[in-house]
């Protein structure tokens, strides 16, 4: 099976190209119990000869931990889940994990939803605030709000020098069109196999 183009993104950003190796084995498995050291097992002999190397500061071109670390963010952001049972001669958990592909959609509505909170927040804070900083020092991008700017005595703390009113319209009106473009985000079926 191929992943979507978005999903492929998506995990890409999660993990880089290891994110995507997890999810196209995660895919590939859909209907057995795969766990951790059969996904990592998977990946190399796939990728076996092809020059390509995860671990190049390393002999093993892919470490079972690398792909332990990437299952636990792809789970952080609901895209995998897994079952633990305890090996009964060793003591020892055995992982088996699956694909959360299916819920795509809503975990992309869920992050367009929170970026849009986010910067929401940054819009109303640069609305609400008048800012300083020093034009004459190295700290010139430190940002100092009136009232810290006031306790300040308007001079800067690392140089003395005075803290100028800063305009910051500029960013507003970024603020506002990120917001505009974020809403305008459609999440659709366009990009499913």
């Amino acid at each position: 099976m191929a992943l979507n183009p978005l999903l492929r993104s998506l995990l890409y950003l999660i993990g880089g190209d290891v994110a995507i190796e997890v999810g196209i084995e995660l895919l590939n498995s859909e209907n057995e119990d795969i766990t951790d050291e059969d996904i990592t097992e998977n990946i190399k002999e796939r990728i076996e000869g092809k020059g390509i190397d995860f671990e190049p500061n390393d002999s093993e071109i892919l470490k079972l931990n690398t792909v332990r670390k990437t299952l636990y963010k792809l789970y952080r952001e609901k895209l995998a889940q897994f079952r633990r049972i305890r090996d009964k001669s060793t003591g020892w958990f055995i992982y088996y994990w699956w694909h959360e592909f299916d819920y795509l959609e809503g975990i992309l509505l869920e992050k367009k939803k929170f970026v849009q909170r986010k910067l929401r927040d940054r819009l109303q804070y640069e609305e609400n605030n008048y800012f300083f900083i020093c034009k004459t020092c190295e700290q010139s991008n430190k940002k100092y709000r009136f009232d810290e700017a006031f306790e300040l005595n308007f001079r800067c703390p690392e140089c003395g020098g005075p803290l100028e009113a800063q305009e910051n319209q500029e960013l507003i009106e970024f603020l506002k069109k990120k917001i505009v473009l974020n809403q305008n985000i459609t999440i659709s079926k366009e990009f499913e196999d």
